[in-house]
């Protein structure tokens, strides 16, 4: 990621009109490695700092609000003021908004890491008394179908193309602006520790407590519910691997219920042998019995089919019956067909004659009403020429006046001009005379004017001298104090050396951390080997319960109840669906069965018997699920409960280990005090009276520590207050010297310009009088001219009333011509009248001749219609008429829908009778072989026989049977899986056992690992400033020491660095972890916010010299806020926030 250009509106100090652009890609920036923020107090340095995360994040380090937080910080008791109730909090990044603007922005142009250029933009508005919602945009800037490399500026429309030629056109357009952190690769906080380190956040990692440092790293590396989830992940897989386990041993144990010894299986088959071969001497005696009951039915569906087919065959000979008067008409139909089509010829011919008719009287009203139109537009002819005559008289009349009236407008014309330059000379003459008669006022007041200057001047020049003198005196005065307090502060550490105070220190808090990990070894050992005794109490009765579960587990058959419920399920559905009962009349008696393959059939017929067959296997069915139900819901509860135990009795055993390594590791690390401190007591209470003696001197040597730092930093801030007591003494003395200079130069410079304004008077007067007189002559000529121009006026307007000669004329000539074109236009309307009427006659008698013709076509078709009626009573025997033929005519009868029907009513009589006649012939030949036994005694013997079946003991013992061979097979099928699954349980339990199941332990490994990778960064970068200090981990922990190797590599605490130091080992801190968290995100800025004050020059200049190398060593451009004057000077290229005086705003310069 790379920042191309920066744009500011309006955000705190900076309020520049039009905003502020900083590129980062050309001129001395572009150029340079390193670059310095600086500008004094206040100005509006961390304002650039905030606009970039704004921009990107909506949140920045000085206002880190975030949604939810409330809008004030404050508790106010009693009415809250106006003002107060639209105040924001103190984190709200809208704050930043300078006082008094309605609007500001932050605008950042930047290379991404994908190759795309974007623009990130942050906007917010104030509304009369309310700040709105900040609002945020993202565009992707395109170049000629690209991506633009370079320059790209602000916009906030998308798709806009900018740019006059097709090399320069640039595109944007809108992209989401939440997906920013994917596109930049981090998050808020990732940013702040990889891209923009912030004021005061240098050192928080270093000074935090070791066990603060946990969540610290977590979050600096992003890492917080990592750990815990994985831990989680992995107890719930450990879980899953156990209760897999569990229900596959079970499911083996309750296989293996099914399983029959060789006795009991010999004897089995033996059974089902026996069982079949009766059952087959059953079916051939009860097939003969069931093929002669089938005559007997056979018999009555015969009968009961001969009925069907009688009543179909007379009901159809009555339905032909019923539609006699329907066949009658149809017949009379067809035969009148010719006349109906007569007379249908007849009645057209009718109505075509009564609309000729109708439209002969039309055409003779339209001949009558165009004639009497065309008298009327002659009469309007004669109006229209006497029109035209007038028009041309008035013409003729007129023409002598326009002419007169031309002339005069000619000589107003030719005297117009005149008029116009004898006014402007007027003009010019009264505005110079007023100019003149101002000139003289101005100079009055002008000399007025000066003389007060002059005045000011001299008194401004007497104040500056003796306010130069005072300030003189004060600057002196306290240069004087800083030297004397300065040296005075220096005097107490006289004769203190740092070193015996830091060794000091470290003896005690050593011998202090020593008595509190030995109360800490007593406290826990006594602990664990108490727990330890109460769980092996508590296993030894866990182990007894589940050997109890276990007996009564060993005693339940669920899986064979299982088999046999489903058994006796399929084969009590399959009993009364109705596929059996189709299948069971389709037995034959002495032909196998298709699902049982028995060729005895008991149950063909005898349905008494066979409902109490279905009956006892019902309640054998329910029996069997009862007992199933009652041996599940016993195997839940025992297994659960077991599942339980066996839990309890893992962890308690897992516990054990632990508390066995625990007492080794406690034991070991006493003996380790008792190797250090012979003497030591390992009664706790004892150790416990010890603490407070060694608190106080750990205390002590902290507290003189502490004391000679506080007074060192005492020292070196007295210092720096000399030094800027010096410079500012200086500088005021070289401000004071221009200060009288200016002074002095004023008074000057006023006496100079009231001699000149005296001298200017005399000239002034003597042009205003001449001005005056050329005024008066101008006036009287004006006057003159404009007269004579009124005169002509005058007898213009009398001639045509005003009006124009040449509208005049325009005008007379128009109404001529009007009036000539109204008798022309009449004239061609008169001769198309005629032509209408002519063309309307001649339809006229058209229309007469077709009507005699259509007259004389209809007398035709009366005589033929007459004609066929005559002959076709004479030839059919009947007698019709006119009305007949009509009715036929225009009745609403299909006649094609009544012709079908009567073919199939007689149809469906030949089809009936055919079926009755050969459903009697086939019960004729079915008489003829009627069996010897009656009904009654054919079915009392098949009910004896069935009443020998033992068909149930046959299907109860093959269902035992197929249980005993389906577990053998599932037996062999769940080997390898209960193999697997054991395996699986026992390395997810060693994996559990390892890394703990909360996460803990796994979260101190994981981070333990992290900060040596973080240490290893960091003293890369140290090295760099200063060799003198190297970091170091404390093993197995995230406790840092430095090591001091200019004092013989002692170890150091944290706490006993200065200012210097500290600030020396936070940056090196500050740039691994910058490293370290872009991981494979590539950054080439680099923003440090912090105080450089506390290093002296030589070292500074080093830092300085490390931080510009970060380009070419990870290819980062480093932008530093100065705070110290020094930086100013090594860091040449400079971006300066200058205040604008004392108004509180500032503008930004780009240096050099």
């Amino acid at each position: 990621m790379k920042f191309l250009q920066l744009e500011i509106l309006n955000l705190a100090s900076l309020d520049k009109q039009g905003g502020e652009v900083i590129n980062f890609e050309e001129g001395a920036l572009g150029e340079s490695t390193i670059f310095s923020i600086v500008g004094p107090t206040g100005s509006g340095k961390s304002t650039l700092l905030d606009a970039i995360c704004l921009a990107l994040y909506n949140r920045a380090p000085r206002y880190p609000r975030k949604k939810g937080d409330k809008n004030q910080s404050i508790e106010i008791f009693g009415a809250a003021d106006a003002s107060e109730n639209n105040r924001l909090a103190p984190t709200d990044s809208r704050n930043i908004l300078t006082r008094g603007k309605k609007e500001g922005y932050s605008k950042l142009t930047f290379l991404a890491n994908n190759g795309s250029i974007y623009r990130a933009e942050w906007h917010v508005r104030f509304q009369r008394v309310r700040y709105e919602n900040a609002k945020t945009f993202l565009y992707k800037i395109n170049r000629n179908g690209g991506l633009a490399a370079q320059g790209a500026g602000s916009g906030n429309n998308s798709n806009r193309m900018n740019g006059s030629s097709a090399d320069n056109q640039i595109t944007e357009e809108i992209a989401d602006w939440n997906d920013l952190p994917n596109i930049i690769g981090l998050d808020y906080d990732q940013f702040l520790r990889t891209v923009l380190i912030a004021q005061g956040s240098f050192a928080n990692f270093l000074t935090a407590k070791e066990n603060e440092r946990y969540e610290l790293l977590e979050k600096l590396i992003g890492c917080e519910e990592t750990y815990s989830h994985i831990a989680s992940e992995i107890k719930k897989s450990k879980d899953q691997a156990v209760d897999a386990y569990n229900q596959m041993a079970a499911s083996v144990e309750a296989v293996k219920q099914n399983l029959l010894n060789d006795e009991e299986l010999a004897q089995l088959k033996e059974e089902i042998a026996r069982l079949e071969k009766a059952e087959k001497e059953l079916d051939l005696q009860l097939q003969a019995i069931t093929k002669e009951l089938q005559w007997f039915e056979e018999s009555d569906k015969q009968t009961q089919q001969i009925a069907i087919c009688q009543a179909n065959m007379e009901q159809e000979v009555d339905a032909v019956k019923n539609m006699q008067a329907d066949i009658f008409r149809l017949q009379l139909h067809d035969e009148v067909q010719p006349a109906v089509n007569l007379l249908q010829e007849l009645e057209r011919l009718v109505k075509s004659i009564n609309e000729q008719e109708e439209n002969i009287l039309k055409s003779s009203t339209t001949i009558q009403g165009k004639e009497a139109s065309i008298a009327e537009s002659e009469k309007a002819l004669a109006l229209f020429k006497e029109a035209a005559t007038k028009a041309q008289e008035q013409l003729d009349k007129t023409l002598p006046l326009i002419a007169e009236a031309r002339k005069l407008k000619t000589q107003i014309e030719t005297a117009t001009p005149t008029l116009n330059e004898k006014k402007e000379a007027y003009d010019l003459a009264e505005k110079e005379k007023q100019a003149a008669q101002k000139a003289v006022a101005d100079n009055a007041l002008d000399i007025q004017k000066s003389e007060e200057e002059t005045k000011k001047a001299a008194l401004a020049l007497k104040t500056t001298q003796d306010e130069i003198a005072k300030q003189k005196q004060l600057l002196s005065l306290a240069t004087q104090d800083a030297e004397k307090a300065w040296e005075a502060e220096k005097a107490k550490t006289d004769g203190q050396n740092i070193e015996e105070l830091q060794a000091n220190k470290s003896v005690a808090d050593k011998k202090l951390q020593d008595v509190e990990q030995a109360i800490k070894v007593v406290a826990h050992l006594d602990a664990a080997q108490e727990e330890k005794q109460k769980n092996e109490e508590r296993v030894k009765t866990l182990g007894k319960r589940n050997q109890e579960i276990d007996e009564q587990l060993g005693k339940l058959t669920i899986e064979a109840l299982e088999k046999e419920t489903k058994t006796l399920q399929k084969s009590y559905t399959l009993m009364v669906s109705e596929q059996w009962e189709i299948h069971r009349a389709n037995l034959v008696e002495g032909k196998p069965c298709p699902l049982c393959g028995s060729i005895s059939h008991p149950y063909h017929t005898d349905n008494k018997q066979f409902e109490e067959a279905t009956t006892e296997l019902s309640q054998l069915l329910h029996a069997k699920e009862d007992m199933l139900k009652q041996q599940q819901t016993l195997e839940k509860k025992l297994s659960g409960e077991r599942k339980q135990n066996d839990g309890e009795i893992h962890s308690l055993q897992q516990r054990q280990e632990k508390l066995l390594k625990e007492i080794a590791n406690y034991e070991s690390e006493w003996k380790a005090l008792i190797a250090q401190y012979p003497k030591i007591p390992k009664d706790k209470a004892e150790l416990e009276s010890l603490l407070p003696i060694y608190e106080n001197k750990a205390k002590e040597a902290t507290s003189k520590l502490s004391q000679f730092n506080l007074i060192q930093k005492e020292v070196e801030r007295l210092a720096k207050l000399k030094d800027k007591a010096i410079k500012e003494e200086a500088a005021y003395e070289s401000m004071a010297t221009a200060k009288l200079n200016k002074a002095q130069e004023k008074a000057s410079s006023c006496d100079k310009k009231l001699a000149e304004q005296k001298a200017l008077t005399l000239n002034l007067l003597s042009q205003k009088k001449s001005k005056e007189e050329a005024y008066e002559n101008a006036s009287l000529t004006w006057e003159k001219a404009q007269k004579e121009m009124e005169e002509l006026q005058a007898q213009y307007k009398q001639i045509l009333n005003g009006e124009e000669p040449d509208a005049a004329e325009k005008r007379l000539t128009n109404a001529k011509d009007e009036a000539m074109k109204a008798v022309d236009t009449q004239n061609e309307h008169i001769n198309h009248q005629q032509a209408e009427l002519a063309k309307w006659k001649g339809s006229h008698q058209a229309l007469l001749a077709q009507n005699k013709t259509t007259k004389e076509n209809l007398q035709a078709k009366e005589d033929e219609l007459n004609h066929w009626i005559e002959e076709y009573n004479h030839t059919s025997g009947r007698i019709i008429d006119r009305s007949i033929i009509s009715e036929m005519l225009h009745s609403t009868e299909d006649w094609n829908v009544l012709r079908r029907e009567k073919d199939e009513k007689e149809k469906a009589v030949a089809s009936t009778t055919a079926l009755y006649q050969n459903a009697v012939k086939t019960h004729e030949v079915h008489l003829a072989h009627q069996p010897s036994k009656s009904r009654d005694e054919l079915l009392a013997a098949q009910q004896k026989i069935q009443s020998r079946s033992q068909r149930n003991e046959l299907i109860a013992a093959n269902a035992k049977l197929q249980n005993h061979q389906e577990a053998i097979k599932q037996l062999g099928d769940k080997a390898e899986t209960l193999k697997l699954v054991t395996q699986k349980k026992d390395d997810w339990t060693a994996i559990t056992d390892a890394i703990g199941a909360d996460g803990k332990t796994l979260r101190k490994i994981a981070q333990c690992y992290t900060l040596s990778f973080l240490i290893e960064h960091a003293n890369q970068e140290i090295r760099k400033f200063n060799s003198r200090y190297e970091l170091q981990q404390v093993k197995h922990s995230l406790g840092i020491r430095v090591i001091d190797h200019d004092r013989a590599d002692d170890i150091r605490d944290t706490t006993s660095l200065s200012g210097g130091e500290t600030f020396i080992v936070s940056l090196g801190l500050a740039l691994g972890l910058s490293a370290l968290s872009s991981r494979n995100i590539s950054f080439e800025n680099l923003f440090i916010d912090e105080g450089f004050g506390t290093l002296d020059p030589d070292t500074l200049a080093t830092v300085i010299d490390s931080l510009a190398m970060l380009q070419s060593s990870q290819g980062k451009k480093v932008g530093v806020i100065s705070h110290t004057d020094t930086m100013s000077e090594r860091i040449t290229t400079q971006i300066r926030i200058i205040k604008n005086g004392n108004s509180g705003s500032s503008h930004i310069e780009i240096y050099p």
